[in-house]
Parts: structure tokens; C-alpha cells; sequence
């Protein structure tokens, strides 16, 4: 008997094991800044305003934000239940049941796509870029990582999408980013670079929940 209860147990994923469980309300890490919301309502964005956001930070077309297949647009029909929303026909779904599992997973494909989208238009027609167009190259790499245009390419892309001035500690953040993408050996540093930093502000939990 007691070894089929550690079958289901382990279907359900959980495991049979004399070891304790960890405390359910962990002691904090000293050496961890402790950073409170300003707001102590904070909601998930969902699909619909997710898409619209990272669409008009990024000055693209809601549309083309994140498609499957090239064909399905991601938050309106692919991904809508794992972002929260409902889906009445298909599904039979009519109240949102919150996010999922593969909700993270999703958030960042629509972060990714977008991004992706941003800095293959503005590096293929640098007169016309709306965020990465105005930073000098050398061939694929960035001339200064930590110059000011790359800084003013951090503070745009945190306006944009936080509406807020990035920290001095976000700067050398992705300053660091930048040197360490290039040193990793990367065929483009530079385009790697943007992508990266576009992905990190746009999947952060700032700009997710509202």
C-alpha cells in the first residue's frame, strides 16, 4: 500500500522522503535588499494589456507583437488562458482561473519577440530606429559600452517601459551586461547586447505587474 501512495505522490510531483520540507516563511537574506511596492495592490497585466504595452513601448504593431507560426497572434489567440484571460468558444472558458505554470514561459516569449522585433528593424535602418539606431558600432561590436549613447539607450528603453529614470545601479548593471556579452565572443555583441537589455527591463516584474 505504502508504495503505491509514493507512485501518486510522485505523479502529483512531490516525493517520498523522511527529509523535512523547508520552512514555509523562510528567514530572510541579510544581504538582500528588501524592496517594498509602492503600491500593495499589484496585479498581473494579462494579455490584452501586456501586448499593448510592450507594443507601445517598443512603437510596434500590436498585431506583430509576438506571432506562432507567423500566422496566430500569441495573447489573443495562442496564449490567452496561460496569460489569465478566458477563451468562451474554444474552451468553453468564461472566467479567467488567474495565471498558469507556463505563464512566465509565455510572458517571456512575448518579451523576447518583441524585442527581437525592435532591434532587427532599428539596426537594418538606423536613420529610422526608434531605440538602437544612435549608438556607434565597430562592425558588430559597441564602440564604448559604458559611453553615453549606450546610457541613453538604458535610459529610453526604462522610460519607455517603467516610466521612470533608471537607478545608477541598473546602469552598471547593463554597462556590465554589455562588456560581458562582447567578451563572451558573440558573432554580434552589439545586437545581442540590445536584445538582452530590452529583454531584461520588458520581462522584469515592474513591468509585467501594474
Amino acid at each position: 500500500m505504502r508504495h503505491k501512495v509514493c507512485a501518486l505522490l510522485a505523479v502529483a510531483v512531490f516525493s517520498c522522503s523522511s527529509e523535512p520540507l523547508p520552512p514555509a516563511n523562510p528567514t530572510p537574506d541579510p544581504t538582500q535588499p528588501v524592496v517594498s511596492a509602492a503600491r500593495g495592490n499589484l496585479r498581473f497585466k494579462g494579455p490584452e494589456r501586456l501586448n499593448n504595452d510592450l507594443a507601445a513601448a517598443l512603437e510596434l504593431d500590436p498585431q506583430t507583437v509576438c506571432t506562432e507560426l507567423g500566422m496566430y497572434q500569441c495573447t489573443a489567440l495562442v496564449h490567452t488562458v496561460s496569460l489569465g484571460g478566458v477563451e468562451p468558444y474554444g474552451a468553453g472558458l468564461y472566467e479567467s482561473t488567474g495565471t498558469a505554470v507556463a505563464t512566465p514561459l509565455v510572458v517571456e516569449r512575448l518579451a523576447w519577440s518583441a524585442c527581437t522585433q525592435r532591434v532587427n528593424a532599428d539596426l537594418a535602418n538606423p536613420g529610422a530606429a526608434v531605440l538602437f539606431g544612435g549608438v556607434p558600432l565597430n562592425g558588430g561590436k559597441l564602440v564604448d559600452a559604458a559611453g553615453e549613447p549606450v546610457r541613453a539607450v538604458i535610459g529610453a528603453l526604462t522610460q519607455r517601459a517603467l516610466q521612470r529614470d533608471p537607478y545608477e545601479r541598473e546602469m552598471t548593471r547593463y554597462t556590465k551586461l554589455a562588456r560581458d556579452i562582447e567578451a563572451s565572443g558573440a558573432a554580434e555583441p552589439a545586437r545581442a547586447f540590445f536584445q538582452a537589455l530590452c529583454f531584461a527591463v520588458l520581462s522584469s516584474t515592474e513591468s509585467v505587474f501594474y
